[in-house]
């Protein structure tokens, strides 16, 4: 992990080898899902609202998920932390309209997250579906004062094993999924590195209402 870049900017992309990477889309694509928001992924049938509470992650992906959060890319983080007390696994499909607007991942805290892409097709930036990690001024409650001024740091296609990193303690590193343009399907697993600590600190929906995620 390319630690100037991560605590620069937030986030780091790389990628995991096509063995891997091929072995879970195989497992992916047997899974069930199920709609979420109108305009949004589709998210696993086993996946619940509260990760803090998501105790049937298949564990393919789970196990998967915990040697990521430890292996040599977290190495530094976690000289310093300890190791991680708290990993969730979360899984999306993205189908053609769907898209996400700017957001941190306040509803659970956690300290890092990742998200890897797992796709039969070739994405190029005209098939949509990028996404883009970017930088914003935030109000004294943690949210973005002006979406359409957020500073873009890349965007990042979701091809076949493409791997982001990204530091999820600071609310002015957010990012988005742009609208997928094409009739591609890209799957997304979602990587959550934190403490369990953290958990007695989750008040967001008491704040902010329940249709807050």
């Amino acid at each position: 992990m390319h630690l100037n870049q991560l605590f620069r900017d937030g986030f780091f992309v790389s990628s995991i080898d096509r063995v891997t990477a091929d072995r879970l889309l195989a497992e992916i694509k047997a899974d069930t899902f199920v709609e979420d928001r109108p305009g949004s992924p589709d998210i696993a049938a086993w996946e619940v609202d509260n990760p803090s509470q998501n105790h049937n992650i298949p564990p393919v992906y789970l196990s998967f998920m915990e040697q990521l959060g430890l292996s040599e890319a977290t190495q530094h983080l976690r000289s310093h932390m300890g190791d991680w007390s708290r990993t969730n696994c979360m899984l999306q499909r993205g189908k053609k309209g769907d898209s996400m607007v700017w957001h941190h991942d306040s509803y659970d805290p956690m300290h890092l997250i990742c998200l890897l892409y797992l796709s039969e097709d070739v994405w190029h930036p005209e098939d949509g579906g990028m996404l883009q990690l970017g930088e914003g001024d935030i109000d004294e409650h943690g949210f973005l004062v002006d979406p359409e001024s957020v500073s873009i740091k890349a965007s990042v296609s979701p091809n076949h094993g493409t791997l982001v990193w990204a530091i999820n303690t600071n609310p002015r590193w957010v990012h988005r999924v742009t609208e997928i343009a094409s009739e591609k399907t890209r799957y997304t697993m979602v990587g959550q590195f934190g403490y369990r600590e953290n958990v007695m600190r989750t008040r967001v929906k008491e704040k902010y209402g329940r249709e807050w995620r």
